[in-house]
């Protein structure tokens, strides 16, 4: 169990990080439901504080989970229970 939540862990966070690096070349970043419109974007052009809000969001999620990985697969934190 350790192994797969370290991976997991691991994975996710290297995702958040990938998506928030990559916005810095595209200019947005995806920011959850608009309701029937599709989803929301934070745009750099148009809302340049929410965009870097939403990218230190983004980025700080990412390193937390990359942490929790590597804690885990160290053996320094403990692997989430299953119940």
């Amino acid at each position: 169990m350790r192994v797969f939540q370290g991976l997991f862990f691991g994975i996710l966070g290297l995702g958040l990080v990938a998506i928030a690096l990559r916005s810095l070349r595209t200019g947005w970043l995806p920011f959850g439901a608009n309701g029937l419109r599709g989803r929301l974007e934070v745009r750099r052009g148009e809302r340049r504080a929410g965009y870097w809000l939403a990218f230190a969001l983004y980025l700080a999620g990412g390193v937390c989970l990359l942490v929790a990985a590597l804690g885990i697969l160290a053996g320094v934190m403990a692997p989430m229970p299953l119940r």
